[in-house]
């Protein structure tokens, strides 16, 4: 007889939710396309059981610490290599504050969200606040204050309304440099998050506490895998910047536009859509850039995780587009290395997703112009 039933019970759960991740999604008729998506299902399923351990088993709400989403080792729905997430598991009937630095970063932001009604990672936006809105000292440190109630007149820290469903914050770092943030041992973010009553050492650890962060995480694993779109099917929902024609992609669109609390950043204008190319085809996108705190265009594979960036060029920013003689870019995906600048190599894979961010943009961005061409043609 187990000393910790309940605990026992539910790591049981967990063994059969990644078994079912194994037949329903790694080996999923609907998902065999070829070798490479199908190892690369397996990798991401492991990467995520790490991700729910650092954000539901070891989660502390009372006490919450800042934890890294994404890295080059774990890939979570549309990592980016050019900025640094950060999570917090928080309880909405409390209050925190949060420490920071500005360390070169073109744009820092946190979204507190709700619950995602199917368990998964996302849930509704609730609040926002970017570093327009913060309040530098001379060492480029800021606060803010996380709670019901605002702070006295006195506190250094911006006061960030916290609604009583909040169930995390999200912090995102973005570095527009010459060499992406999470291939720079330079880049460094500074954020700490502590109560703001002190409440004393956790308490000790019980059976039913932790076959609950247990469950929550099955639910979690279940939500970001099985509940995952097959990569080309038809959505459930359209989604206005995504198109749905292979080898283009949606017009630019903000999630801020719909005036509805949804999961995605509020202020990033997004395009996107798949490209589907033969070993010798090449796809060419053109178009300009306007004005703006960030922009960068990023390959991912069918798991919404990036193509390696470690030892390819999967993705690109702004400052690392070299741009036309009039100012405009000309980006060139393909497998074959074309010769010409500003190619994003795919890695292996025949087939993905392009995905295109433009941060504050002060004008509407224009969709990019797509076209397929031999890769012959451009050497």
């Amino acid at each position: 007889m187990s000393r910790a039933p309940e605990t026992a019970a539910a790591y049981g759960r967990l063994l059969a939710t990644l078994a079912r991740i194994q037949t329903d999604y790694a080996e999923s008729p609907e998902r065999d396309f070829d070798e490479l998506e199908t190892v690369e299902a397996y990798m991401y399923a492991i990467q995520m059981v790490g991700h729910v351990s650092e954000f539901l088993i070891e989660a502390d709400r009372e006490r919450p610490r800042f934890s890294l989403i994404v890295s080059p080792a774990r890939k979570l729905l549309g990592d980016n290599p050019d900025s640094i997430y950060h999570q917090a598991a928080i309880r909405g009937d409390r209050a925190y504050r949060i420490k920071g630095r500005r360390t070169g970063q073109d744009y820092i932001s946190f979204t507190v969200h709700g619950t995602d009604p199917t368990g998964g990672f996302g849930g509704p936006v609730l609040a926002d606040i970017n570093d327009s809105d913060f309040r530098f000292d001379a060492d480029d440190r800021y606060e803010l204050v996380l709670g019901a109630t605002e702070p006295p007149a006195d506190d250094p820290a911006v006061w960030v309304p916290l609604d009583a469903d909040a169930r995390m914050v999200l912090v995102r770092n973005y570095f527009q440099h010459e060499r992406s943030a999470h291939n720079d041992p330079e880049v460094h973010v500074v954020l700490d998050i502590e109560p703001l009553a002190p409440n004393g050492p956790s308490p000790v650890l019980t059976d039913a506490e932790v076959a609950g962060r247990i469950e929550q995480s099955c639910a979690m694993l279940e939500a970001i895998t099985m509940g995952v779109r097959v990569f080309g099917a038809p959505p459930a929902h359209p989604v206005p910047f995504v198109s749905e024609v292979p080898n283009t992609v949606g017009t630019p669109w903000s999630f801020r536009a719909t005036g509805e609390a949804v999961a995605g950043a509020v202020d990033i204008h997004y395009s996107s859509g798949a490209w589907d190319l033969g070993p010798d085809d090449a796809l060419v996108m053109e178009g300009t850039i306007p004005p703006s705190r960030f922009t960068n265009v990023v390959l991912w594979n069918v798991h919404m995780g990036t193509v390696d960036y470690r030892t390819r060029t999967t993705a690109l920013s702004q400052a690392q587009i070299a741009p036309e003689a009039d100012g405009s870019y000309r980006i060139v995906i393909s497998a074959q290395d074309p010769g010409v600048p500003n190619w994003l190599d795919t890695g292996g894979h025949r087939r993905g997703t392009i995905f295109w961010r433009f941060l504050l943009p002060e004008s509407q961005p224009e969709t990019p112009r797509c076209t397929v061409v031999p890769v012959s043609s451009l050497r």
